[in-house]
């Protein structure tokens, strides 16, 4: 499987929304090219999180979370019930892995414009957003 994923447009002006990223994927017309949403760029892009994920559908095969500022799910500004939401009606039951970033590692820190920590450790940062993850979906 390959999993193709909408950027925001300060990354990408081709596909940036679950819309573009469901037209790519039908007109590939393969059935191993499938859809990864990531909440990071959704925050950016999409009008209604549950709708886009709605709309991707069964294409949907893989998912990354963070926030809106790329920090610790549950954070920011993401509306993680409406994210949530949409997941299942999809009846999404795949892989959903926390994306982070850190400085520290310069050259995808300057490919994706991180020049602060985001959080005080990324272990931190993974347990935060794991605790978070299952409170949401354990809900």
């Amino acid at each position: 499987m390959i999993a193709l994923e909408p950027l925001n447009r300060f990354e990408s002006d081709l596909i940036n929304t679950a819309e573009d990223v469901l037209r790519l994927v039908t007109d590939i017309n393969h059935p191993s090219a499938g859809i990864l949403l990531d909440s990071f760029h959704m925050a950016i892009e999409e009008r209604d999180i549950e709708k886009a994920i709605v709309a991707a559908g069964n294409k949907l095969i893989h998912v990354q979370v963070s926030e809106n500022y790329r920090g610790t799910p549950g954070t920011g500004l993401t509306p993680w019930k409406s994210f949530k939401s949409g997941l299942e009606k999809v009846n999404y039951h795949g892989v959903v892995s926390i994306e982070s970033f850190t400085p520290e590692i310069k050259e995808l820190a300057g490919a994706v414009c991180i020049w602060k920590n985001l959080a005080e450790s990324q272990d931190g940062f993974a347990s935060e957003g794991i605790t978070f993850l299952k409170k949401l979906f354990n809900s």
